[in-house]
């Protein structure tokens, strides 16, 4: 089986490959409803491919893209030629520009470094909404096509296979749903919401608020947040 891994330091032109032959997304929530609520254009960090881009690009959403796989950036481009897509690691990236809106969907802010390069891109005001793996799904059993090899409280390292054959290796920090607030803090954000989807049920109505709310996602594969920074505003 080709097997592929995802490294922004030192990108592994398979795994660009592999993400080409997926399929573009069909549901494009919660980030076209947070998009169309926010001023344009949206800042999507981690766009990959286009998977996503290209449909909230064709549902009137006006985006910048940034990636750090160099085979992402020119599948991106090509794909969708007038929107300004960017090079870089997210941790050390920074645009003149500030954004209403910042979407990173994937577990790609799992690093305070990262979380924090996100933020600085918050104009007054400005949400910035992004996608963890759950790590209480993955305790949980995960599912099929996602192996845990092996876990702790911070870290869990697992094979995850794609249709056509593919298995990607990958190391992912854990946030726990728990400590999300905590982690939040450390980049001087605060929590405006937080929910998850269960397999099969699309998104579960919305939580707001912190840890009490966040019992019950033992089924989400990931679940997202949505912050600001405090005093800025609903």
């Amino acid at each position: 089986m080709p097997q592929v891994r995802d490294d922004p330091e030192s990108p592994d032109p398979a795994f660009s490959d592999l993400y080409g032959r997926l399929p573009d997304a069909l549901d494009l929530e919660p980030w076209l409803s947070l998009a169309r609520s926010a001023q344009p254009p949206v800042l999507y960090l981690g766009a990959g491919a286009g998977r996503l881009a290209v449909p909230l690009n064709a549902a009137g959403v006006q985006l910048v893209c940034v990636d750090a796989h160099p085979g992402m950036v020119a599948r991106l481009r090509s794909r969708l030629p007038s929107t300004p897509v960017h090079l870089g690691l997210i941790e050390s990236f920074q645009l003149s520009e500030l954004f209403d809106l910042v979407i990173v969907p994937s577990n790609i802010l799992c690093t305070e470094a990262r979380l924090r390069g996100a933020a600085r891109h918050l104009g007054p005001g400005g949400k910035l909404a992004f996608e963890l793996t759950n790590p209480h799904w993955l305790v949980a059993g995960a599912a099929p096509g996602f192996r845990v090899l092996d876990m702790d409280r911070d870290r869990a390292a697992a094979e995850i296979s794609y249709p056509g054959g593919d298995v990607q290796l990958a190391e992912i920090p854990l946030i726990w749903p728990e400590a999300i607030e905590d982690f939040l803090a450390g980049a001087g954000l605060e929590l405006v919401r937080i929910d998850g989807q269960r397999q099969g049920e699309g998104q579960d109505g919305g939580q707001d608020g912190g840890q009490d709310e966040v019992a019950g996602l033992d089924e989400s594969p990931t679940f997202y947040t949505v912050s600001r920074r405090p005093g800025s505003g609903s």
